[in-house]
C-alpha cells in the first residue's frame, strides 16, 4: 500500500474569518491557482504539467444562509444548478444523503468519531458549477474550526472520474509530522482510494491556503517510513479576491473555460501517460468497504447499482426469502457502502439450532456474480477468493444455502450460457439447474445473461481496437476474471442427472 503525505499551509485568511476579524464584504474569496503535477516513477514514464485553475474559498455558514449570493443568485448562488452563471449545491459533495453541505459534513465527522458540536464553521475550497455544468472536482478541502477560531481539522474530499468520493480527515496535533518551510501542517497516511488510472505558502499578505500531496511507494527496508517519491501534486493559490459580482465576472472573463477544463485535462494527460509514456492502466478497484477502513479514512460516495446488478439482487432476495425457511438459516447481507441498508432474511419460525450466514460485499456486482456464476462454488472462487469482492462468515453454510435443488432435468440453456466463459482449469461440477432460476421469467434471465457477456466481450474488443493496455492480471472482463480464478488444468465436469460426463 502506498503512502500519502499531505502538507497544508497559509491558513491565516481562514483563521481571521473564523475569528470574525475580516470585514463583512470578505465572507468569501475567489482563488486563482497554479496546479502542478509531477510523476517521477517509473522513471521511463516521468511526466509533469502545470496549469491555472480558479476556485472559491467560502464559509459554509454564510454560503448556506445565502449571504454570498450575487445579483439575487444569478451570478453566483447556492442550492440550485440552473438559472445562474456559477453556483454550489449539496448534491455533488460528500455523501448521497439529503441535506446541506454542512449537514453532510457533520454526518461524515460523526461517523469517524468526532463530535459535530465541536464544529463552529468550515471553509470550503472547491470549484463551482458554470452555466449548469458541474465539472469534476478532483479535490475539495474543508478547513474546519472550533469556536473561537481554533483550527481543528482538514478534510480532504477526493473525487475520481468514476463518480466516487473518498475522505481523509486530518486532525491538528494528531499523527502530524514536522512540515517543511512554507507549510503549517503535515500528515502521512496509507492510500485507500483509487484516483488515477496510473496510479510553500507566499510570505506576502494575504496568506493563501495551499495543499501539497506526495505519493510514496512502500519502503521494504523500513515499513514505518515512506519509500521513493512516486508522484507529487500542488494546489497553490496565487491570488485571492473577495467574492463579489465584479471580481467574479472579471475572473471568468480572464479564464472563460477555466471551470470546464478539469476533465479534458485529465483525459489529455492520461493519453500522454498511456500512449506516449507507455504506462499501463490500472482498472478501478472497488472502494475500501466501511468495515475495512479504520481511523479517519473512508469512502463516502459509491457508484449506484447498475440495472443488471439490480435485477440479480431482486432474484437473490426472492430466493433467500424462501430459502431461509427451508434451511432454518438467517442470512445477513452487509454492503461496503455505509449508506446501503443491511438486508436480513430470517425464517418465520426459527429453531434453536438455527444458523447464521453473514455476507459482506464491496460492490453490487456481488449479486451479478451470484446470478451469472454456474454454482455457489464458482461464485465463491471467483468473487471471494480471486477478486475479493465479497466475504462469507462460513463457506459451508454459504454452499448449503445456495445449493441448487436436485433435478433430473437436462442442463438448462441458462446454465450452458453461464458455463460458457468458465475455463477448463476450473473443475467444479456445474449443476443442471441454478438456484436463482427457480423463479422468474426464463427468457428474461437468459437475455440478461447473454447481454452481460456480450457487453463484456464488446468492451474488451474496444480496448484491443484502441490498443489500450491494462496491467497484467488486472483485466476487468468476465472471461479474464475466470482465467485468474482457474487452477490446475483439469477437465470441466457437467452433472447430467445421475450420470456424469466429461466435456
Amino acid at each position: 500500500m502506498e503512502t500519502i503525505t499531505v502538507q497544508v499551509g497559509g491558513l491565516l485568511l481562514c483563521l481571521l474569518a473564523a475569528l470574525k476579524l475580516l470585514p463583512s464584504k470578505s465572507k468569501g474569496y475567489i482563488l486563482e491557482n497554479k496546479v502542478v503535477h509531477a510523476r517521477l516513477l517509473p522513471v521511463d514514464s516521468k511526466h509533469a504539467f502545470v496549469y491555472p485553475t480558479i476556485c472559491l474559498l467560502v464559509p459554509l455558514d454564510a454560503l448556506e444562509k445565502r449571504e454570498l449570493d450575487l445579483c439575487g443568485g444569478v451570478v453566483f448562488g447556492y442550492g440550485g444548478l440552473w438559472g445562474r452563471l456559477t453556483g454550489l449545491r449539496p448534491t455533488p459533495y460528500l455523501t448521497t444523503l439529503k441535506g446541506t453541505i454542512r449537514h453532510k459534513l457533520e454526518g461524515v465527522l460523526s461517523s469517524h468519531g468526532f463530535e459535530k458540536e465541536d464544529l463552529d464553521d468550515a471553509w470550503m475550497m472547491t470549484m463551482p458549477s458554470f452555466l449548469g455544468f458541474e465539472g469534476i472536482n478532483p479535490l475539495t478541502v474543508y478547513f474546519c474550526y472550533k469556536p473561537n477560531g481554533v483550527f481543528w481539522l482538514t478534510v480532504l474530499e477526493v473525487h475520481n472520474t468514476f463518480g466516487e468520493n473518498h475522505v481523509y480527515i486530518l486532525e491538528v496535533g494528531k499523527n502530524e509530522e514536522t512540515p517543511p518551510k512554507g507549510f503549517d501542517h503535515q500528515w502521512a497516511f496509507r492510500r485507500a482510494f483509487h484516483v488515477s488510472p496510473f496510479n510553500d505558502r507566499p510570505s506576502s499578505a494575504p496568506p493563501l491556503p495551499a495543499v501539497r500531496v506526495h505519493l510514496h511507494l512502500d519502503n521494504p527496508a523500513d515499513p514505518a517510513s515512506p519509500g521513493p517519491l512516486k508522484l507529487t501534486a500542488l494546489l497553490k493559490p496565487e491570488s485571492a479576491r473577495p467574492l463579489s459580482t465584479v471580481a467574479l465576472l472579471s475572473t471568468l472573463a480572464r479564464y472563460p473555460l477555466g471551470l470546464l477544463l478539469a476533465f479534458p485535462r485529465i483525459l489529455y494527460n492520461a493519453y500522454i501517460l498511456h500512449y506516449q509514456k507507455r504506462l499501463d492502466v490500472f482498472i478501478r478497484p472497488e472502494p475500501k468497504p466501511s468495515w475495512g477502513t479504520t481511523g479517519r479514512i473512508g469512502g463516502v460516495k459509491w457508484l449506484p447499482e447498475g440495472i443488471f446488478d439490480a435485477y440479480a439482487r431482486r432474484r437473490n432476495e426472492a430466493f433467500l426469502s424462501q430459502r431461509v425457511e427451508e434451511t432454518n438459516t438467517t442470512v445477513r447481507l452487509v454492503a461496503g457502502d455505509p449508506l446501503a441498508p443491511e438486508m436480513i432474511f430470517t425464517p418465520r419460525i426459527s429453531e434453536k439450532n438455527a444458523e447464521e450466514l453473514i455476507i459482506r460485499y464491496t460492490t453490487p456486482k456481488f449479486f451479478s456474480i451470484l446470478f451469472s456464476a454456474p454454482s455457489a462454488k464458482h461464485a465463491l472462487l471467483m468473487g471471494s477468493t480471486s477478486e475479493a469482492l465479497f466475504t462469507v462468515s462460513d463457506e459451508d453454510i454459504f454452499l448449503r444455502v445456495y445449493r441448487p435443488l436436485a433435478s433430473s432435468l437436462p442442463m438448462s440453456r441458462r446454465q450452458r450460457l453461464r458455463a460458457n466463459p468458465i475455463p477448463f482449469s476450473i473443475s467444479f461440477v456445474i449443476p443442471n439447474q441454478h438456484p436463482l432460476d427457480a423463479s422468474g421469467n426464463k427468457l428474461i434471465s437468459y437475455a440478461i445473461l447473454w447481454v452481460m457477456q456480450t457487453m463484456d466481450d464488446v468492451e474488451s474488443a474496444i480496448f484491443r481496437f484502441l490498443k489500450a493496455r491494462t496491467v497484467h492480471d488486472n483485466e476487468p472482463w468476465y472471461r479474464e476474471q475466470w482465467q485468474r480464478a482457474g487452477n490446475a488444468p483439469v477437465k470441466r465436469v457437467y452433472e447430467l442427472g445421475s450420470v456424469r460426463s466429461l466435456v
